[in-house]
């Protein structure tokens, strides 16, 4: 029988990020129980944003799991979150166990891969080979897979200290563990040696190819905006230096700075800029098109920031897959990619780089560099390790 998948991980309706891409895929094949986020955080009772994520989630947890794919069912556990008691932590996995009972038992009977995304998911796999699976099956008939996407420990707003016990936990039960970041490999390497594996992000590679197509068009948004374009697109959060964008609009008022996505940081001083646009969140669906209006791209993550040692944006690839060179912060992750992606560190870096990126002419020759790294090639090799595993058990 086919393996059942419980993946615990973000919301279902927040921005793609490398989660969706392989949950995504491996629902192609086997049935996936997406369990939204179960709290790396406590709500703060003042922000209103909270309170509105709140009431969603428990709109959502009132019914079944919801089936926006084929294979593919998301539930929203109303759970404790961050709970740090015995108590609470029991009370938790009753009520998953319950909850996840439900829907599996719709999901055939085959084994329970338990994939998890973040690392407090630790207390809600079953303990041992005392408590059964839910939906059927023993613990010691399932299988744990920890992805580990991030350096939990270094989020500004997150409990650091308490991820990175909840991760000490998760690595010595965990029967195969993933790394997208060199860092990030060798910090799981000194807790689960052998079992863990080097796996960089991969790309939708046909669908970003599309910014290349003459049928193709630039949405009404940006077409219009003088060139040249230099582009970013997803959140921005706190670690986009804003301050770098906003002196480089000002140094470089001829061109256009076009960021798409949600703001969550204080983006005063790019925004002051006559030449810095943001057009919001995006569908990820439409990034293409918007791919094909940008003359180069950037990344302009600060790297004073911890966890910027361990960072793989997903965004590379298909910025390069739909033909933009790229300028980036010098992050460890972006070093192999050549001159397709101009790695910079001071402000002059960032200008030369970007006259470099704007002026190139082969977007063909850059986008076919990553046909080979498509998302169902990098979720078969997962698959493969995943396998290996179970058969060494």
């Amino acid at each position: 029988m086919k393996p059942r998948i419980v993946a615990f991980t973000k919301d279902w309706g927040d921005v793609p990020t490398c989660t969706t891409h392989i949950l995504r895929r491996l629902a192609r094949e086997l049935p996936v129980l997406w369990v939204e986020s179960i709290g790396t955080r406590k709500p703060q009772l003042t922000s209103a944003g909270d309170w509105a994520r709140l009431r969603g989630k428990l709109r959502r947890a009132l019914g079944r799991a919801r089936r926006p794919e084929s294979n593919l069912r998301v539930l929203t556990p109303p759970l404790i979150p961050q709970a740090r008691s015995v108590a609470s932590r029991a009370l938790n996995r009753r009520l998953f166990r319950w909850l996840a009972g439900r829907e599996l038992r719709q999901m055939g009977g085959g084994p329970l891969e338990y994939w998890c995304f973040v690392p407090n998911a630790v207390d809600l796999l079953p303990v041992g080979g005392r408590a059964p699976a839910p939906g059927g099956g023993g613990a010691a008939a399932s299988l744990v897979v920890y992805y580990c996407v991030d350096d939990w420990s270094a989020f500004h707003n997150l409990d650091g200290a308490w991820l990175a016990a909840k991760e000490a936990e998760l690595l010595p039960r965990a029967d195969v563990v993933f790394t997208p970041a060199r860092p990030l490999e060798e910090k799981c390497r000194r807790a689960a040696g052998g079992r863990v594996h080097y796996a960089p992000h991969g790309v939708d590679y046909e669908a970003f190819a599309r910014a290349l197509a003459a049928e193709t068009e630039i949405p009404a948004d940006a077409r219009a905006l003088p060139k040249p374009i230099v582009g970013f697109y997803g959140n921005l959060h706190p670690w986009v230096d804003f301050g770098l964008i906003g002196r480089l609009a000002q140094r470089r008022p001829g061109w256009t700075f076009l960021l798409i996505g949600t703001v969550f940081g204080d983006a005063a001083q790019a925004a002051r800029r006559p030449n810095v646009h943001f057009l919001g969140r995006r569908e990820h669906r439409d990034l293409p098109a918007y791919c094909k209006a940008f003359d180069a791209a950037m990344i302009p993550y600060d790297t004073r920031q911890a966890r910027m040692q361990s960072v793989n944006p997903v965004k590379t690839k298909e910025l390069l897959a739909a033909g933009v060179p790229v300028a980036a912060a010098d992050l460890p992750e972006l070093r192999g990619y050549g001159a397709d992606v101009m790695l910079c560190r001071t402000e002059e870096d960032w200008l030369a780089a970007l006259e470099r990126q704007i002026a190139r002419r082969d977007r063909a020759e850059i986008s076919r560099r990553m046909a080979g790294e498509d998302w169902s090639a990098k979720v078969a090799a997962l698959r493969r390790a995943v396998e290996e595993a179970r058969a060494r058990r």
